[in-house]
């Protein structure tokens, strides 16, 4: 027992210093943001993720740090990585918005089915931490309901609570389901964005192939296959070409 106590002791104090040590790092990182000095704000933000530590504040912070060093991609991939863990946030959409302004590429997007953009609309409603205290919040209710039908008196308040309960059961099913399909839509994603001033798409995954099209650094691109050093992707025009593996960085 006193092995145990011990343990839980360690760990508790492990975490406590772990907390205080990564808030005192944000606070170097954003003190260092207002000072001025952009590279050693990114430099602390860089380290708080190879540590682990993820959110979109994080990348918001890093992608506006690049933005203020003109490195236009890198914060073009950390407000895309924002807005992947915060879709509806407008201080992200903004300064994305902002960012790609700067893209020398100006790709017209193939209109998407509407029904895919409606379902993308609900999803983005909320983040995936919402919608999964959404649907608990809704199961939780709707076994409260069943239970008040289960010993309510009146027939007319058994057949309410009993409607209402399956009602609220139904949508924290949805609520979850949605949540399922923004984590997937979040783990696996295949958008990137072209890192290199200029990169030639080939018409296959070797230098002596046709060149069909030049791209430049901040564009996103959708990834199509991989084949050793090569990667397919496909812009939002539907032009498709081999690019190098190393041109280019997953969202």
């Amino acid at each position: 027992m006193k092995k145990i106590l011990i343990i839980i002791f360690t760990v508790f104090v492990s975490f406590g210093s772990f907390a205080l040590s990564t808030t005192a790092a944000l606070d170097s990182a954003t003190s260092a943001y207002k000072r001025g000095e952009f590279e050693k704000s990114v430099k602390v933000y860089e380290t708080l993720l190879s540590e682990g530590m993820e959110s979109a504040t994080l990348y918001y912070n890093l992608g506006n740090s690049y933005f203020r060093l003109k490195n236009i991609p890198q914060a073009i991939l950390n407000f895309e990585r924002a807005k992947l863990l915060s879709p509806e946030d407008e201080d992200i959409n903004f300064n994305l918005a902002l960012a790609s302004g700067f893209i020398v590429d100006k790709v017209n997007p193939i209109p998407e089915f509407f029904v895919y953009t409606w379902i993308k609309s609900v999803i983005n409603l909320f983040t995936v931490n919402q919608w999964s205290v959404i649907s608990l919040s809704l199961f939780i209710i709707s076994l409260l309901l069943i239970i008040t039908f289960l010993f309510s008196g009146k027939v007319s308040m058994r057949k309410m609570f009993f409607w209402l309960g399956i009602l609220f059961f139904l949508v924290s099913v949805l609520s979850t389901v949605i949540a399922l399909k923004s984590r997937s839509f979040i783990v696996n994603h295949n958008a990137a964005i072209v890192m290199q001033a200029v990169s030639t798409a080939k018409s296959s995954p070797n230098d002596n192939s046709t060149d069909l099209f030049i791209i430049h650094e901040g564009t996103k691109v959708t990834i199509t296959e991989e084949l050793d050093d090569w990667t397919e992707i496909k812009l939002a025009d539907g032009s498709v070409g081999w690019i190098k593996s190393k041109d280019i960085e997953k969202i």
